[in-house]
């Protein structure tokens, strides 16, 4: 009888040198975020960054040996996007003002990454305007000080715009989202389009939130929409902000129709022991689900897509994010040294539909990353992969998972109750 009960101690005690490092190595995977490397590591020159009206620039994208499937450069102004695939291009800003263009790059392996620069025409330190205290402006003259005393036009771009699909069909809905660095007081933002024919569309003066975030909803409809053509998004703010963006139209006949229904919503997800909202605005579909898989880095978005359409997310940061890796050191790495992950400057998020990557745009501000994602009719699921995410299971479930263990194995101890069957 001594001999059995200490037996089934002795069972229980490896039991537990068993459990303990697995609870451990749960509770260390919770709290501690992987960091994502399938994404491309890009370097974009600009030669020059700035100059007069006309402005000839050379481009030039540096993918650190990765072969390209596809490029595509997105100028800002009103020229179509080149998609000739070039590493290397030249290009010829004819108007002044501050342009924000993109490159966008997908691999032969499937992995892809983007990056956005940025091209000052038409302003130099001597003709700019002073800067002006009285109304708390960011101007051309003081965008350049900055680059002239050591940084760099395309560091941190002042001003973002950009559409939630590329081309659009009569009776779609645009929506159009952008971003400001510097908030101006008391200073209002135009967003105006035009068409190929450089008539005017729209113009509108949506709210600028306290983060510099702006939205705006058009229906491609009626007899201003009549065009065919590349259309031009200028967003303008104070005197010597503007950024721009274009998108194709196929053209109307000056009537109303209605195409795809807009979903305008917000999507709960529970993560960490935090419930987090995801406003969002779906065309030609509903979101039947979002998911946290926090051993992939992803939010996996489920929709039953009913036509080709887009879906916009806003993304809180504290949910998922995308940052460069730090640059630490031999030292640092040995000794340990904490990153705060805040400090670190923004990546691209990888988007894949069905198991595919895909192209899309975006605009942000310090807490929410805003995407907009194009899909196809026969789409079902989005996975949004970043570098960092909320476990779906917080501390306090490996906490709780641990100490429901520990009771059973004390309970087990005084009641005998025995793991193994006995011989």
């Amino acid at each position: 009888m001594i001999l059995d009960y200490w037996l089934v101690n002795m069972k229980l005690i490896r039991l537990v040198y068993i459990i303990l490092p697995i609870i451990a190595a749960f509770a260390v995977i919770t709290l501690i975020p992987a960091q994502a490397v399938n994404q491309i590591n890009m370097n974009v020159g600009v030669t020059p960054n700035s100059g007069a009206a006309p402005l000839t620039v050379q481009l030039s994208v540096n993918l650190g040996g990765v072969i390209p499937r596809s490029v595509e450069w997105s100028f800002g102004d009103t020229s179509p996007h080149d998609t000739s695939n070039k590493t290397k291009l030249s290009h010829i800003y004819q108007s002044s003002g501050n342009f924000t263009g993109t490159v966008d790059v997908v691999a032969k392996d499937g992995t892809s990454g983007s990056q956005q620069f940025s091209v000052n025409v038409g302003a130099s330190a001597s003709s700019a305007v002073p800067p002006s205290s009285a109304n708390n402006q960011t101007t051309a003259a003081q965008i350049l000080a900055n680059s002239h005393a050591g940084g760099t036009l395309g560091t941190t771009i002042p001003m973002v715009v950009t559409t939630d699909q590329k081309s659009y069909n009569q009776g779609d809905t645009v929506i159009i989202k952008g971003s400001i660095r510097d908030i101006q007081n008391q200073t209002a933002i135009a967003v105006i389009v035009r068409d190929s024919l450089k008539n005017l569309v729209s113009i509108a003066q949506p709210p600028l939130s306290s983060t510099g975030t702006f939205s705006v909803t058009l229906k491609a409809n009626g007899p201003l929409w009549k065009q065919a053509g590349n259309y031009t998004v200028i967003a303008q703010y104070g005197r010597y902000q503007n950024a721009t963006v274009t998108f194709s139209y196929s053209g109307g006949n000056g009537l109303v129709i209605s195409n795809n229904i807009v979903t305008n919503s917000t999507f709960q997800i529970n993560a960490g022991g935090q419930t987090y909202n995801i406003p969002y605005v779906i065309k030609g579909g509903t979101v039947k689900s979002m998911d946290v898989f926090s051993d992939k880095l992803a939010l996996e978005i489920t929709i039953a897509a009913t036509s080709d359409g887009s879906i916009t997310v806003d993304l809180p940061r504290a949910l998922i994010d995308s940052k460069v890796q730090a640059n630490l050191t031999a030292d640092q790495k040995m000794t340990g040294v904490k990153i705060n992950p805040s400090s670190l400057a923004d990546d691209k998020f990888i988007v894949m539909i069905n198991g595919a990557p895909v192209q899309f745009t975006e605009t942000k501000d310090i807490n929410t990353r805003t995407l907009s994602i194009p899909f196809h009719a026969s789409d079902t699921k989005i996975d949004i992969i970043g570098t960092m995410i909320v476990p779906e299971f917080g501390a306090i479930a490996a906490l709780v998972l641990a100490i429901a263990i520990i009771s059973i194995i004390a309970v087990s101890a005084k009641t005998g109750l025995r793991f193994m069957p006995k011989y």
